[in-house]
């Protein structure tokens, strides 16, 4: 009697004390449910515009906000269209925000097979690249400078479809900070659906990809400010969830 009792009284609390979530777009408030049916909304409006085949809209947390019992989150949607192939493979990683990273076994430069739940520990930043690609070598030191900053609080790993010894031969020449993962090629196509490098993905410590960014590079003019003041934004606003 005692123990229904007080499994009665914590079912009780936690069903007063359990947080709704919302969700801030454009100035206006939605629910999960109503939030859901305005992207379909958009994805149905600009599909009917562009007379594209393939329109997707996901949204990515800029802040949030806990006022009594609502958790608020401030959005943006971004939109991805295509006439050629289905958004599942043309948006790429993009289609994984807000979803859990899948989960992986690649081995490190020191011949360890890593997986996902190796990085359980902390909030990662996973950067996909490859060592012929340019925008990929031109952000590396603003990547280990990113590093420096938060290396105690972060996990910064660095995944590719090349080899150990090619990665090993290039790292010589110029360092690059990260925690090296190599030959991933079938798990960056078939499970990242990656189409585009660099990509720089944020996940957070439940293991769920939270924001997904190009190169630091903007548009190959050189750092971009606006970019790494974004890149800090969000493993500031990771870390503060957890």
């Amino acid at each position: 009697m005692r123990c229904t009792f007080l499994l009665l009284m914590i079912l009780t609390f936690s069903s007063v004390y359990s947080q709704d979530n919302y969700y801030n777009f454009q100035g206006d408030l939605y629910n999960e449910q109503s939030f859901q049916e305005k992207l379909k909304s958009i994805e149905e409006i600009y599909g009917a515009q562009g007379n594209y085949k393939y329109t997707k809209a996901n949204y990515k947390v800029r802040s949030t906000r806990v006022k009594q019992d609502s958790i608020i989150q401030e959005v943006e949607v971004m939109l991805s269209q295509s006439n050629s192939a289905p958004l599942d493979i043309n948006v790429g990683i993009n289609g994984l925000i807000n979803k859990p990273l899948p989960d992986f076994q690649l081995q490190d430069l020191a011949n360890t097979i890593k997986s996902k739940e190796s990085y359980n520990d902390k909030i990662t930043l996973i950067n996909l690249w490859f060592t012929s690609c340019p925008p990929c070598i031109a952000e590396i030191p603003y990547l280990n400078d990113l590093k420096k900053q938060y290396e105690d609080r972060v996990n910064f790993v660095a995944i590719t479809f090349e080899n150990k010894d090619k990665i090993e031969t290039f790292l010589k020449k110029k360092p690059f900070d990260f925690e090296h993962l190599v030959d991933g090629a079938s798990y960056l196509k078939q499970d990242l659906k990656t189409n585009t490098y660099p990509k720089l993905v944020f996940i957070d410590k439940k293991g769920t990809v939270r924001f997904v960014e190009n190169a630091v590079l903007g548009q190959g003019r050189g750092p971009s400010t606006e970019m790494t003041e974004i890149l800090k934004e969000h493993l500031d606003y990771l870390l503060a969830q957890n």
